[in-house]
């Protein structure tokens, strides 16, 4: 009987390794510090596992909302703390008035440098977007804009870990092996 309920167990554990998403949401509401490098001139920001980076002029996290567009900004990027995968469910934007009219606010989304979506909002009052499936499995995300905006509730999903195919076939070689050790033992009794 507990070979039996440790081969059950052991095959739930080998077929339900995929893990859920796990969503966060960067928020800007109680913004840290800003790291600067003073050799690069890179400022990072991090927040819910999240790290913002760029040059040190190119955006400025305020109390509930990250500002960027600062005229000669460079883009700025949106990485897992720990490298991993996410995907982009939804953000707020709007334009922020830094002198220049409303422009455009362009969102990439890049898998190891390669680009895999893109899109471009017009600025104005404040917006919402919803992502859909080409903006999932991403390492980074880039912001760029032709005049001043505001980020808010960027919502990100970390994605799944989901095991090869060869793990699981030799997660059921082994379950096999287990259970034919069982019939043998059974059959010496």
């Amino acid at each position: 009987m507990k070979l039996h309920l440790s081969l059950t167990l052991a095959a739930a554990l080998s077929l339900g390794v995929a893990a859920t998403a796990h969503a966060s949401v960067v928020t800007f509401n109680n913004p840290g510090l800003v790291d600067i490098d003073n050799n690069t001139g890179v400022a990072s920001y991090t927040e819910a596992g999240y790290v913002i980076s760029g040059q040190a002029a190119d955006f400025l996290p305020l109390d509930e909302s990250l500002v960027g567009g600062f005229t000669g900004a460079l883009p700025f990027s949106l990485k897992a703390a720990f490298g991993s995968a996410f995907s982009l469910a939804s953000l707020d934007y709007a334009f922020y008035d830094l002198g220049d009219p409303a422009g455009d606010l362009t969102v990439t989304g890049l898998f190891n440098g390669q680009q895999l979506a893109s899109q471009t909002f017009s600025l104005g009052g404040l917006s919402s977007a919803a992502f859909g499936t080409g903006w999932q499995s991403l390492t980074e995300l880039t912001f760029s804009a032709t005049s001043g905006f505001s980020l808010d509730n960027i919502r990100l999903e970390a994605v799944a870990a989901v095991p090869e195919p060869g793990m699981l076939a030799l997660s059921s070689v082994g379950l096999l092996g287990l259970l034919a050790a069982s019939r043998r033992r059974r059959a010496l009794r």
